[in-house]
């Protein structure tokens, strides 16, 4: 067994913290202070070399204690090496230096350890792999210094003669890039995301009772499953998702509920969820159930921890706070390493572990966190930045911290003994090494014990790696993100579930850059990768296509800044069914920044708690997966932005269903859940301007549903749109509702209760209007303030403020300016404000309390239309004295709207989306047109024509209020498919067309007709074929083809519309005749043009058994139907009507057949040529009726 070299001191606590049997104390020796040199001792290195070289001199071996106890010339031996040059010749150069310690045979095992100046200096790097595997460790000159150095070398398990060899070369800082990973082509999972809805929820706070809009202000969260929960209705398990001060339980009730939402959110926070420098953290053990709830106290440092065994309804405290590291604190659990088993009433071990300023610590705990051991060390000075989640391997309990930076390299840190001791591991082989980053790194370990790391590798690529020896050696270290053109990677999460399956989830941006400058303009959105082979390939998955969720810089330096918003991490599980379940933060919530253009600056700078769900694909338990590779697509996540009386809607499709969107259906409605079709666009449209929600006094309400081959999406994802006023007057951006305290305070403080804030732009400035509604000012409270604050970088502060002023006199005064948020130690500091100026002179104030302030907007950044001002919030004060009255978080304050610092944590998000003063005085915006529907350019049926009742017989409708000039043809000779004549063509068919008691009839299409019929373009190509040219009025009509002297063979009966922009369309054709086999089949040909036209409805009909009703002797029993592209391919297919996923849509249309063995397919196709086919199941024959509708 590996040990991290400690302390002696550190040494005798860890001896100390646990009984476990069988093993004993050490008596502990300290280093002798006389160093035993390896062969040669020393070496100096500088930028360009040389490298150096030596062996190893120790006699002995078994320094199992590591560093701490190894006897110099016995279990150690040490290399001192002196780095040459300056800080800035290594800076400039971009050069480290690589140290290697080889073993010479395969059961030799080394450790290696690095110091400044002395063996009892600073430890710069180490590590410690298992027998026969190459220690690396790092000196980087221009962040460790130059100077003495010592090369540590201990002896942990050799056999004595044995000597190490050792080298040391100035190496590139930047090492090699890891190869792109090899493409997984097969289904792709697909996502749907929920977001927390918009309630008021209680929460606790240090000055008592209050309420937060659930789900906001949920930077950093945590996401487990509850695979126990006793919960009936929760497929898969109960979710929970932990931030702030809020535990979330989610049920996903229902994969496709009718008429409503199929995850609820209920806040059940743990008692020990209390805001002092709060930093929350998460755990569910998902084999037993337990949900942990954890909050970090920073200035203790101490952590107080609570479970539930029952999904938040009761709650236990630990025993006490734990003492413990200041930030990153992180909870997990899993079986016991051997020789352990099993804890005290507790099947699993529970560690905590948490980062100090230097070191890193854990606790465990073995009564299922009622009681914690005391602190171990997990590294030192060795590693620093950030480490991620514990993780614990579910097959023999190796316990994983992994680590950004050991030595400039991502690594693990691991534990073998339950968390006695700790071992560094680089992630690394002989042809790449891992780079640290800003970002913590992630683990997830599957059934078998493989681990998945992945790593923001120097902040641009998503870099995986995969370990089957507990991090001692990696293999497959490759790329996720090149291949998408991803430029910049944040805060990767890893789960994994069966042998040789993971999922890794991470934000992603296509623009370069530093991601922590403020000028920084990309778009962020949600990644997750997956990997169904080991880690041999990976298919990556776009969770929000079309809705980024975040706009400009993620900061990752701790402290205040604007674009921090969605903090250090996010967080990743699975359900009990193996859905991969992502619980991240949208900074970008809502209509005005989601529909944000690319170039726009400024942000939602929200924190929004948002689940990705999988709905479709392969899952990490294998025993779960669906049976086909296609399936109906996920529900789009939509937004809305209501700008007077225009409603823009955007929605983002995470899941495809792994075939193409073909259409998307729009429905609204002014009553909640009772929406109906408004329109369809085209499968590539993604937003869609509704100009006719026109009525102020209603709310409309809005569903999109997705289309493909497979069927439609389900009706959940409602979204509402209230009136909230123009731009003209002035948007609202945020009202308190009436379950806000405030209301309490109207009544003692009416002249500081906020109603509402709003935004405007008058029309033919270059102005903004800032609006506050308190309940009155009918008087003026002396020594107070009214503040109206938002988030911009063009502020040297980070945000802007407006807002009136009161004197000792209650004289009224404005003033605009800006706020700074200031860092103290580790905790974000006190907003303070700097006034820059006066507004516009007409700014004012009513008794019925409206403030109004105008302030051109060149004063404010001068934002440009498409613009956004995030994090838009009132705050009103009172009370200030000459200490306070520049200080937004005092005693003085007295109502706010939901902005805490710099994060908006309102519902619904508030962000406001600068037009630009001339659209005020423009006509009302133009709605996205709808584009016209395509139509039925060509209508056609090919059957054997026989004699009697089995000729093939047409009907045809044309729609509308105007006639239309048609070509109807009756084809045989000319028949082919893919070039070659159809054997058993009909020679001669000669054609009827009946409209009412009028026939007309043709065979051979020269006799009569013959210019009009060249004139149409589509002349039949054999003397002997048929055509009619005739315009007809709407009505219905029918075409009969037979053969001439009773001739039979296959034949072709088709309508062409040579009129489509007359005022009525080619509705249907219903087709009769005999189905037969093999080429004899049934086949319905149609076009649909033109191309640049939205995709029509269509219903396709195969009927048979209801013939007969009709009189139709020797009726097709049971048909089959199917649908083809112009390339052949089947796109659906139908045996039975009822089974068809949009038979919902055949019945509402009044197309459903009498007989359930009949067939029919609703679809919404693209422009092109199709093909339906009518069978016998079976290979069984008779009459059938093959039937085209386009349903306008």
């Amino acid at each position: 067994m590996k040990k991290k070299a400690i302390s002696p001191v550190a040494r005798i606590t860890a001896g100390t913290l646990f009984l476990i049997s069988a093993v004993a104390l050490i008596v502990l020796a300290t280093f002798s202070n006389r160093l035993h040199s390896a062969n040669p001792a020393s070496g100096n290195i500088g930028t360009g070399g040389p490298a150096l070289a030596w062996t190893g001199t120790a006699t002995g071996t078994g320094a199992a204690n590591g560093e701490s106890t190894c006897v110099e010339g016995v279990s150690c031996d040490t290399f001192t090496l002196t780095v040459t040059g300056t800080i800035a010749d290594w800076a400039a150069a971009g050069r480290r230096i690589e140290v290697k310690i080889t073993p010479p045979a395969s059961q030799d095992d080394y450790d290696l350890v690095i110091h400044k100046d002395t063996n009892s200096g600073k430890i710069i790097d180490s590590s410690g792999n298992g027998a026969g595997i190459t220690e690396v460790a790092h000196i980087n000159p221009a962040a460790d210094g130059v100077g003495v150095f010592t090369v540590h070398v201990i002896y942990f398990a050799t056999v004595p003669s044995d000597q190490y060899a050792g080298t040391a070369n100035a190496v590139s800082l930047t090492p090699p890039q890891p190869p792109p990973a090899t493409v997984d082509n097969g289904p792709k999972p697909g996502y749907e995301n929920f977001e927390a809805p918009g309630i008021l929820t209680p929460v606790t706070t240090t000055t008592g009772p209050t309420v937060e809009f659930m789900g906001r202000g949920a930077g950093e969260p945590s996401i487990g499953v509850n695979w126990n929960s006793a919960s009936s209705t929760a497929i898969g398990g109960v979710t929970n998702f932990q931030s702030e001060l809020e535990t979330l339980f989610i049920n996903f009730a229902s994969l496709c509920p009718t008429g409503g939402v199929n995850a609820t959110w209920s806040n059940r926070a743990a008692p020990t969820s209390q805001v002092i420098d709060s930093d929350p953290i998460g755990f569910t053990d998902r084999q037993t159930g337990r949900v942990f709830a954890a909050e970090l106290t920073a200035t203790s440092p101490t952590c107080k921890i609570s479970f539930s065994d029952n999904d938040g309804q009761t709650w236990i405290p630990s025993s006490g706070p734990l003492g413990s590291g200041i930030d990153h604190e992180t909870v997990g659990g899993g079986p016991y390493h051997a020789p352990l088993s099993t804890g005290a009433g507790y099947p699993n071990a529970v560690y905590y572990c948490s980062q100090d300023l230097v070191s890193a610590f854990c606790l465990r705990s073995d009564d299922g966190g009622a009681h914690f051991g005391p602190i171990v060390a997990t590294y030192t000075t060795e590693c620093g930045g950030l480490h991620g989640h514990v993780k614990v391997s579910p097959k023999d309990g190796t316990v994983y911290l992994p680590n950004n930076n050991c030595g400039g390299d991502g690594a693990v840190v691991v534990s073998e003994d339950n968390g006695v001791t700790w071992h560094i591991r680089h992630v690394r082989n002989n042809s790449v090494d891992t780079v640290a980053g800003n970002s913590d790194p992630a683990a997830g370990i599957d059934s078998n014990g493989r681990v998945y790391f992945a790593i923001a590798n120097a902040d641009s690529a998503l870099v995986v790696a995969t370990s089957d020896d507990r991090g001692s050696t990696w293999n497959n270290i490759v790329d996720l993100s090149s291949a998408l053109g991803l430029k910049n990677i944040r805060y990767p999460a890893a789960v994994a579930g069966d042998a040789g399956r993971a999922a890794v989830a991470f934000y992603g941006s296509t623009t370069a850059g530093s991601a922590n400058a403020a000028t920084f303009n990309g778009v962020w959105h949600l990644y997750v990768a997956h990997t169904f082979d080991g880690g041999a390939s990976w298919t990556v998955s776009d969770a929000t296509p079309s809705a980024p969720i975040q706009r400009g810089c993620i900061w990752t330096g701790g402290g205040a800044n604007i674009c921090r918003n969605l903090l250090d991490f996010f967080d990743i599980s699975i359900d009990k069914h193996g859905r991969v379940e992502v619980g991240y933060v949208n900074g970008c919530s809502g209509g005005s920044c989601a529909q944000a253009a690319a170039t726009a600056t400024g942000n939602g700078y929200g924190a929004t708690a948002t689940i990705a769900r999988q709905s479709s694909g392969r899952r990490m338990l294998a025993v779960f997966d669906p049976t086909s590779p296609t399936s109906a697509p996920g529900a789009p996540a939509i937004t809305q932005r209501r700008v007077g009386s225009v409603v823009h809607l955007a929605w983002s499709e995470g899941d495809t269903g792994n075939s193409g969107i073909m259409n998307y259906q729009i429905l609204r409605s002014t009553v909640s859940n009772a929406e109906t079709l408004l329109t369809t666009v085209p499968g590539n449209q993604t937003t869609y301007d509704d100009a006719t929600a026109s009525d102020s006094s209603k709310t409309y309400y809005y569903k999109v549903v997705a289309v493909n081959v497979v069927g439609g999406s389900c009706t959940n994802n409602e979204i509402s749109a209230p009136y909230l006023g123009d731009t003209c007057t002035g948007i609202i951006i945020h009202q308190n509702l009436p379950t806000h305290p405030e209301s309490n305070t109207a009544n003692s403080n009416p002249q500081l209760a906020i109603d509402y804030v709003a935004i405007g732009e008058p029309p033919s400035t270059a102005n903004f209007i800032f609006t506050m509604k308190v309940t009155n000012l009918s008087t003026i409270p002396p020594n107070s303030r009214w503040r109206m604050v938002w988030d911009s970088y063009a502020s040297a502060g980070q945000q802007f403020y407006v807002g009136m002023n009161s004197d000792s006199t209650s004289n009224v005064t404005f003033e605009y300016g800006e706020v700074a948020t200031a860092v103290v130690g580790l905790v974000v500091g006190v907003p303070t404000e700097t006034k820059k100026g006066v507004p516009l002179p007409t700014s004012n104030f009513n008794v019925d309390g409206t403030i109004t302030i105008f302030i051109a907007k060149a004063s404010v950044g001068n934002p440009q239309p498409g613009d956004l001002l995030g994090g838009f919030n009132g705050r009103t004060f009172t009370g200030d004295t000459p200490q306070t009255v520049t200080l937004e978080r005092s005693t003085a304050l007295i109502d706010h709207t939901f902005v805490k610092a710099q994060t908006d944590n309102a519902y619904p998000p508030a962000t406001y989306s600068v037009v630009g003063n001339p659209a005020c005085t423009a006509p009302t915006p133009t709605p996205t047109p709808p584009k016209t529907p395509a139509q039925l350019q060509n209508i056609s049926t090919r059957a054997r024509v026989l004699t009697g009742d089995n000729v093939l017989i047409g009907g045809f409708i044309i729609t509308g209020t105007a006639s239309k000039k048609v070509i109807v043809r009756a084809l045989g000779p000319s028949i082919t498919s893919n070039g070659v004549p159809v054997a058993g063509r009909l020679a001669d068919p000669i054609l009827e067309l009946h409209a009412g008691n009028t026939t007309t009839t043709n065979d051979n299409w020269k006799s009569t007709q013959q210019a009009e019929i060249i004139a149409s373009g589509v002349a039949p190509t054999n003397d002997l074929e048929s055509a009619i040219v005739a315009t007809l009025a709407p009505g219905n009509y029918t075409a009969v083809v037979r053969g001439v002297g009773g001739g039979t063979g296959i034949g072709l009966v088709e309508v062409y519309d040579l009129s489509q922009a007359s005022l009525s369309l080619l509705g249907n054709i219903s087709s009769r005749g005999f189905v037969d086999v093999n080429d004899n089949v049934m086949i319905g040909g149609f076009i649909i043009g033109p191309v640049d036209r939205s995709n029509p409805r269509i219903v396709v009909r195969a009927l048979g058994p209801s013939l007969t009703s009709s009189g139709v002797p020797n009726a097709l029993q049971n048909p089959i139907l199917e649908l083809h592209d112009a390339s052949g391919t089947t796109i659906n297919t139908n045996d039975d009507w009822p089974t068809d996923p949009n038979s919902s849509f055949v019945v509402a249309n009044g197309l459903a057949p009498s007989d359930t063995r009949e067939s029919a397919i609703f679809t919404t196709p693209t422009p092109g040529n199709y093909t339906a086919v009518a069978r016998g199941v079976g290979n069984t024959t008779g009459v059938g009726l093959i039937e085209i509708y386009n349903l306008q």
